[in-house]
C-alpha cells in the first residue's frame, strides 16, 4: 500500500508541473507579445521626432527679414521639406489650432522626447500617444508665432501664443505637431490603434547690430563740455569714469527689467525724465554711483523739458525690428555714454543755446544753437526699405542742429570823395543736416570677434545762409538791413543784402566693422570756410546820398566792405562752431562710425 500511494503521489506531482509549465510559457509568450507592441509604439514614437528637425528648419526662415505672410510660407515649405527628408510621410499643413488633445493635459518640461510607456496603460492616458477617435487626424501641422519664456498663461508651460499682430511685432518661434495612427498588433487595451504624437517648438530671430554715427564720445573734455551745456550745470565726472561709460554696454532686456517693464515694447514706449532715463540705464550697467556726479545740481526744467519732448528709450533707440521680448535684438549691447548723451540732446530738442558766453567771439556778438532733431542709435537687422532715403531700414542718425551767429562789424567806404564808416551787422545761420548711417549687411560668426557689421554712412550737409539778426533761426527769404554808414553828416548809406546760401553734400561710403570698432568716413569740408564764402559773396546793395541827394543803388560783394570780415569768421568764429558742432556728434564732410554689437541668435529648440 504505501508504494502504490506514492506512485500515485509522484504522478499528481507530474501534473503540476505540466500546468505550471504552460502558464509560465503563456506569460512569457503574453509578456513577448506586449514587449513587442511597446517595442513597436516606442519605434514609430522616435520617427515622429522628424517634428524637432521640422520646427529647426522652419525657425530658421524667421531669421530674415520679411512681411508676415512671406515669413509663414517660408517657414511652412522649409518644415515641410524638413519633414519628408527625415522619414514623415503625409503633408505639412499650417494649423495654429490647440497643440493638446481633448483628453490630455501635458505637464510643464514634456517635449517630445518620448517617455516610457506602462505595460498596459489606460487609454488616452499614455504620453506620447493616445487612442483613436474618431475625431483624430494624422499628419503634421505647423504654426508660426511668439514664445516668450515669461508668459505664464499659456498652457501646458509652452510659453508659445499663435496670435500676435503682426504691426507691432515680427514671429520668433515656429511649433510643430506630429501624429500618426500605429496599429496595436497583439490587443493591447485601447482599442485597434493608437495615435502617437510628438511636438516641437524652435526659436529664431533675424540677426541685428547696434551701432551708432557722430557720437563725439572719445574725447573727454569735449563730451564733459558738451554734457555741461545740456544738462546746465558742470558735471563732475572724472576721464576713468566716463572712460568706464564708453566702454560699458546695456541691452534691452537689462533695461526692461531695470524699470519693470512686461515686454520691450512697453520699455520703449515709457516717457522718462532725464534723472529718471539717467537712473535707469547707469543701474541696468551697474553704474548708479556715477548718478549723483551727473544729475546733481540738475535744473528742473531740464527734466521737465525733458518730459515735454517724450523722452523715452524709443526716442533715443531706433529699433528697426518689430522684435518681441525674447529675440536678438533684446540682447545686443548698447553703449552707455551714447545713451546718456543722446538722452540729453533728445531732451533740448527745440530749445535754444546761447553759447555766446562759452565760445570765444568779437565783442558784442552771438552764437545761438538749436538741436532741431535729436540723434538716434539705431538697433536692428538687415532690411532694405523703400521709405527710407538711404534705401535701408536700420539706420543711425546725429542730430539736426541749427546755429545762429550774430557778428557787428566795423566798416568803411569812400563815396564821392567822402569816407563813409559804421557798423555792419552780419546774421548768418547754419543749418547741419544729420549724417546717416544705414545698415546693409551682417555676416555672422561662432566667435563674437569675427561678426562684422556693413555700413553705408553719408556725412553731414550744411547750408550757410543769410539771416536777419532779430531770428537767427532759420534763413532769411526777404532782403536783409545790414547796416548804416555815415560820413561826418555830409553823407551817408544804407547798406542791404539779398538771401544766398551754400549747400555742402558728400557722397555715401561704406564701411565694415566689427563689434567694438571705430571708423571716421571723411569727405573733408571746412565749415569757416563754408561761412566765409557765403558772407564775402552776399550780394549787396549801397544806398548813399550826399548833402541829401541820393546816389545811384550800388551793387557789390560784402567782402569789398568789411576787410575783417575773412579774419573774423576763419580765425575766430569758423572754429568755434565747429568745435560747438563736432561737441554734437557733428562734423560737417565727417562721420564717426561705432558698431556697439552684432548679435547672431542661433535656431534653438525650446521645447
Amino acid at each position: 500500500m504505501t508504494r502504490a500511494r506514492a506512485h500515485r503521489g509522484a504522478a499528481r506531482m507530474h501534473g503540476g508541473v505540466s500546468v505550471l509549465m504552460a502558464v509560465l510559457i503563456g506569460t512569457v509568450a503574453l509578456a513577448a507579445l506586449v514587449s513587442v507592441d511597446i517595442g513597436h509604439l516606442f519605434y514609430r514614437q522616435r520617427q515622429l521626432q522628424a517634428a524637432d528637425l521640422a520646427a529647426l528648419a522652419a525657425a530658421q526662415q524667421l531669421r530674415r527679414v520679411d512681411s508676415d505672410a512671406a515669413l509663414h510660407a517660408r517657414a511652412l515649405e522649409a518644415g515641410a521639406a524638413a519633414a519628408v527628408q527625415n522619414g514623415h510621410v503625409g503633408a505639412t499643413r499650417a494649423d495654429c489650432g490647440t497643440a493638446l488633445t481633448p483628453d490630455r493635459l501635458p505637464q510643464a518640461g514634456e517635449g517630445s522626447t518620448p517617455k516610457p510607456l506602462s505595460p498596459l496603460p489606460p487609454a488616452g492616458e499614455g504620453p506620447g500617444e493616445r487612442a483613436v477617435t474618431s475625431s483624430s487626424e494624422d499628419g503634421m501641422s505647423l504654426c508660426v508665432g511668439l514664445w516668450n519664456p515669461r508668459d505664464t498663461t499659456t498652457n501646458g508651460g509652452r510659453h508659445f501664443r499663435a496670435d500676435y499682430d503682426p504691426t507691432q511685432t515680427t514671429p520668433n518661434a515656429v511649433r510643430v505637431v506630429a501624429t500618426r495612427t500605429i496599429p496595436i498588433l497583439f490587443g493591447l487595451r485601447g482599442g485597434p490603434g493608437r495615435q502617437l504624437r510628438a511636438e516641437a517648438i524652435a526659436t529664431a530671430s533675424p540677426p541685428v547690430a547696434a551701432f551708432s554715427v557722430g557720437s563725439g564720445l572719445a574725447d573727454f573734455d569735449s563730451a564733459r563740455s558738451v554734457l555741461s551745456l545740456l544738462l546746465g550745470h558742470a558735471v563732475r565726472l572724472s576721464a576713468v569714469d566716463w572712460q568706464g561709460l564708453v566702454d560699458s554696454r546695456v541691452t534691452l532686456e537689462q533695461l526692461r527689467l531695470r524699470a519693470g517693464a512686461g515686454t520691450v515694447d512697453a520699455l520703449l514706449r515709457t516717457t522718462l525724465s532725464l534723472s529718471d532715463f539717467y537712473a535707469l540705464v547707469l543701474g541696468a550697467a551697474d553704474r548708479a554711483t556715477l548718478l549723483t556726479l551727473l544729475v546733481a545740481g540738475l535744473p528742473a526744467q531740464v527734466d521737465q523739458a525733458a518730459l515735454a519732448a517724450g523722452l523715452s528709450v524709443g526716442r533715443v533707440v531706433d529699433l528697426g525690428v518689430l522684435a518681441p521680448s525674447a529675440s536678438s535684438a533684446a540682447d545686443v549691447g548698447l553703449g552707455v555714454a551714447e545713451l546718456l548723451m543722446l538722452a540729453a540732446q533728445v531732451a533740448n530738442a527745440n530749445a535754444a543755446v546761447d553759447l555766446s558766453a562759452s565760445v570765444p567771439l568779437l565783442p558784442g556778438a552771438r552764437l545761438v544753437a538749436r538741436i532741431g532733431e535729436p540723434p538716434r542709435m539705431a538697433v536692428g537687422p538687415v532690411q532694405p526699405s523703400a521709405d527710407s532715403p538711404s534705401g535701408w531700414k536700420t539706420a543711425a542718425r546725429t542730430a539736426q542742429a541749427g546755429l545762429g551767429l550774430y557778428l557787428p562789424l566795423g566798416a568803411s567806404l569812400p563815396v564821392g570823395g567822402t569816407e563813409l564808416s559804421g557798423s555792419i551787422e552780419l546774421a548768418l545761420h547754419v543749418e547741419a543736416a544729420r549724417a546717416q548711417s544705414a545698415l546693409t549687411g551682417l555676416r555672422c560668426a561662432a566667435n563674437p570677434s569675427d561678426r562684422r557689421a556693413m555700413l553705408s554712412t553719408t556725412s553731414a550737409m550744411a547750408t550757410v545762409c543769410l539771416a536777419d539778426k532779430t531770428d537767427l533761426g532759420r534763413c532769411a527769404t526777404d532782403k536783409v538791413q545790414l547796416g548804416k554808414l555815415d560820413g561826418l553828416g555830409l553823407a551817408k548809406a544804407v547798406v542791404s543784402a539779398y538771401p544766398q546760401q551754400v549747400v555742402h553734400r558728400a557722397q555715401p561710403v561704406d564701411s565694415t566693422l566689427a563689434p567694438g570698432a571705430t571708423d571716421t568716413v571723411a569727405s573733408p569740408a571746412q565749415l569757416a570756410t563754408l561761412l566765409a564764402d557765403v558772407a564775402s559773396n552776399l550780394d549787396v546793395e549801397l544806398k548813399a546820398e550826399i548833402l541829401g541827394m541820393p546816389l545811384p543803388a550800388l551793387r557789390l560783394k560784402l567782402g569789398g566792405l568789411l576787410d575783417v570780415l575773412g579774419q573774423a569768421i576763419g580765425g575766430m568764429v569758423g572754429p568755434a562752431a565747429e568745435g560747438l558742432l563736432a561737441m554734437l556728434g557733428i562734423r560737417l564732410g565727417t562721420a564717426d562710425l561705432w558698431v556697439h554689437d552684432v548679435e547672431c541668435d542661433n535656431t534653438n529648440l525650446v521645447y
